[in-house]
């Protein structure tokens, strides 16, 4: 595969160390998948997935998602990830499990699927990348049958502020990196294994590249690459009848993310949206 690539060789570092949602064992990740569908987080995308359904999952890591979607859709599942180590993980879970889903590293600037995927899934990736906008053009343009569905989460701009600045704060106050995983584990309580909830706080909290976005940033892009929002976690995955209507509520993600931060509780500042792309292709 030749081409313009966007990858970041840091985040890529920083990932082999300890890819995201991690646990201590293949094992303990495959009875998690087992135990619970992630799907359900995610009410307009489970029910696109069906048996057969040709699903591309685009910065899987360790496959948390592509095994759901395999193990409790019955989709036909293909997960890719720039970092060898989560892929590793990915397929040992899959053992485990007697997944049918499918693993491979690529970096998805360089992706030319000869086949588009009729759901293509990507979770908390392309905002790590060096340019997000030209990573959700690729996927959209190349990966995205047309007629097809595209679900994508991104960090939000004003809903991930408070959260960015709290801990900014704590280490200019001194916070040791221990000290920080504390602060983090004290709002995050529910990741009871040690290495499943270091694999969230190495991720939220010490990356070393991301960038935050809102959906009135991206409706553009959407537009001209032929993209119809059909859901977004920012109205609760309500009916859109007003897409102004729903761009409307974006800036009270950020007393939201306050008013969670001082109650305690996790807020990341994340939002997904699901698209659907014109059949034309």
């Amino acid at each position: 595969m030749t081409g313009e690539t966007y990858a970041n060789d840091s985040v890529l570092a920083f990932y082999k160390a300890l890819p995201f949602n991690y646990q201590s064992s293949a094992q303990d990740q495959a009875a998690a998948v087992r135990r619970r569908n992630s799907l359900e987080a995610y009410p307009p995308l489970k029910p696109l997935l069906r048996q057969g359904t040709q699903m591309l999952e685009v910065g899987c890591g360790s496959g948390w998602l592509s095994h759901a979607a395999a193990v409790h859709q019955g989709a036909d599942v293909l997960g890719i990830d720039f970092n060898p180590v989560a892929v590793e993980r990915a397929r040992a879970v899959g053992e485990a499990l007697g997944s049918s889903a499918r693993f491979e590293v690529a970096d998805l600037f360089l992706l030319r699927p000869t086949a588009p995927s009729e759901v293509v899934v990507s979770l908390g990736v392309l905002h790590h990348t060096n340019d997000c906008h030209a990573a959700l053009r690729h996927v959209l343009r190349h990966c995205v049958a047309p007629g097809g569905h595209a679900f994508i989460g991104l960090y939000h701009g004003p809903g991930r502020a408070p959260f960015l600045r709290h801990f900014r704060e704590l280490r200019e106050r001194g916070a040791t990196e221990e000290e920080l995983f504390a602060a983090y584990r004290a709002l995050h309580p529910s990741l009871a294994d040690d290495v499943h909830a270091r694999s969230w706080f190495r991720d939220q909290v010490l990356h070393p590249h991301e960038t935050q976005h809102t959906l009135a940033e991206l409706m553009p892009l959407l537009t001209e690459e032929g993209m119809t929002l059909v859901s977004t976690s920012i109205n609760r995955f309500a009916p859109i009848e007003s897409v102004d209507a729903v761009l409307a509520l974006e800036e009270d993600f950020r007393e939201v993310s306050r008013q969670r931060l001082a109650e305690g509780r996790y807020f990341p500042g994340f939002f997904v949206l699901l698209v659907r792309k014109s059949a034309a292709g």
